[in-house]
This record gives structure tokens, C-alpha cells and sequence, in this order.
């Protein structure tokens, strides 16, 4: 199966999963693979932290997909994201996202696009296939991120909120 087909595959199908009211108007439009039924991240302020005051931060995440179907030699995968974006606590993060994933059959692939982050969750966004497996492709990435805990609460009403975690799915087409 040729090295595009593949991630396209794994990333669109996983989109599709998490995501069932708009997978289903979106199956009717866009062809899906294959797909990851889970994902799980935790993310980090690296130069500061979220408050109140608006301002650039750059975020990592390190993460995992996992029940990958559809292309045969990935079962899953593990990655790694920067996200230099724009942020406070009513604006969580605004801005370009970096995403480098290692499959389990050891190909590679890296994703780039537009990623706004807001208090309403799930996030979901599309994001181009800039490099290794599936380069060329798009993948719509659907994330959850864990908004209005009560850490997150206490972090925006005092010293700032550096971590949290989410889980996520991603589908390629």
C-alpha cells in the first residue's frame, strides 16, 4: 500500500471516530481508509503559563494513538507537538501546531496546520501531511481537551495553568 495511502488511512478513520455527529455528515463527503478509535495527550507550557493576561506561549505535547485499523503494520503510534499560540484563560492557544507521530511500524509522519484551542471542546481541525507517510494528505484531528477543572479554575484565578490532558482521534484523507 503505497506510503500516502496509508496515513490517510489510519488519521481519517480516527477522525471519523471520535467524533460520531460530524463523522457521519462527513463520511457522506470524504472517503475514509482507516482509523485510530483512540488517543490520548498531555500538554505543556514551556515559557510561562496560561492567565489571564494575553500573551505568546509555546506549547509541547507528547501523546499516543492507539486501535489504529485499516492499514495493515499500524496499530497505533506515539507523538510529539509544539504549538507556539497565542493565549489566555478565555483564549486557551491560537496558532500554528507542529505535530511529529511515529507509527508502530516504525514509518513516521509530520502534521501542520492552524489549531485555535477554545474554552468549547472538542477541537477539530484539519491539518496537512507535511512530511514522511502520507505526505501530501490532510487529516482531520479531533481533540478534547479538559476545560473547567478545577485545577484549571484555580490556575486561571491565581499563578497561571501550565499542563493539562486531553484525548483525541484523526482521520486522513
Amino acid at each position: 500500500m503505497p506510503n500516502a495511502v496509508k496515513i490517510v488511512t489510519v488519521l481519517a478513520v480516527a477522525a471519523t471516530v471520535s467524533s460520531a455527529p460530524a463523522a457521519t455528515s462527513h463520511a457522506a463527503e470524504v472517503l475514509t481508509i482507516g482509523s485510530c478509535s483512540g488517543g490520548d495527550f498531555r500538554w505543556t507550557a514551556v515559557d510561562g503559563a496560561i492567565d489571564m493576561t494575553p500573551r505568546v506561549l509555546t506549547f509541547t505535547s507528547v501523546g499516543r494513538l492507539w486501535d489504529c485499523v485499516g492499514v495493515p503494520g499500524i496499530t497505533g503510534g506515539a507523538f510529539t507537538g509544539v504549538h507556539v499560540a497565542a493565549s489566555d484563560c478565555m483564549h486557551p492557544a491560537d496558532g500554528p501546531l507542529t505535530v511529529d507521530i511515529l507509527w508502530s511500524d516504525g514509518e513516521t509522519s509530520k502534521l501542520w496546520g492552524p489549531w485555535p484551542v477554545g474554552m468549547m471542546q472538542p477541537t477539530i481541525g484539519p491539518m496537512e501531511v507535511v512530511g514522511g507517510l502520507g505526505q501530501g494528505g490532510r487529516v482531520r484531528v479531533v481533540a478534547e481537551y479538559e476545560m473547567m477543572t478545577p485545577d484549571m479554575v484555580m490556575g486561571c484565578m491565581g499563578p497561571g495553568v501550565t499542563t493539562g490532558p486531553g484525548r483525541l482521534s484523526a482521520g486522513m484523507w
